[in-house]
């Protein structure tokens, strides 16, 4: 009996296996795809050779971390727009420090783990970004501890900061302890 199982299992997964209609076939990313959406810009993207960009966003994320307003100043253009959770911010540099010093004001010992980083430029060369993925650790007003995943993209000209988007994925269930040595 259990050979009859055997030769059926193998008959499956050759049938499985067999050449599939286009249509039932996923999509390859090379030559003539087919998506299930319309991409504005599909494929015009590459890595940045140019590293600059991630160390401006990673500066500027250590001083959000540390509350150097000092470092995150150099970090972002004269005026900027950043959407967060909950909100968006658009205006000069010296409102959005004031802003961030406020912020930092309800979180204890904030500390960021990050996990990766990514920086792109557009084929054209006229649009760079970053995007870093990161969890946030804090101490709450309440003097719970709380974390968040986060992923920022960040859009830059000049060098500079100019749009940010910060995502926040917040958890339903009691927060994940921050990594050892680090409260």
């Amino acid at each position: 009996m259990k050979k009859i199982y055997f030769f059926i299992w193998v008959a499956l997964l050759l049938h499985a296996c067999q050449n599939r209609p286009a249509h039932l076939s996923p999509p390859t990313l090379k030559g003539d795809a087919h998506y299930a959406y319309a991409i504005k810009q599909s494929d015009g993207w590459i890595t940045n050779p140019d590293h600059q960009n991630v160390m401006v966003a990673m500066n500027a994320l250590k001083a959000y971390e540390t509350g150097d307003t000092a470092l995150l100043r150099k970090c972002v253009a004269d005026s900027l727009t950043v959407y967060y959770d909950g909100g968006f911010y658009k205006g000069g540099r010296h409102e959005f420090m004031f802003a961030i010093k406020e912020a930092l004001k309800a979180l204890k010992n904030l500390r960021i783990e990050v996990k990766d980083c990514k920086s792109v430029i557009s084929k054209d060369h006229e649009h760079e970004r970053v995007t870093t993925w990161y969890t946030q650790y804090w101490i709450n007003q309440q003097g719970q501890p709380d974390s968040a995943d986060m992923v920022d993209d960040a859009r830059f000209k000049d060098g500079k900061i100019v749009v940010c988007y910060d995502y926040m994925r917040r958890y339903k269930t009691p927060p994940r302890p921050a990594p050892k040595g680090r409260e």
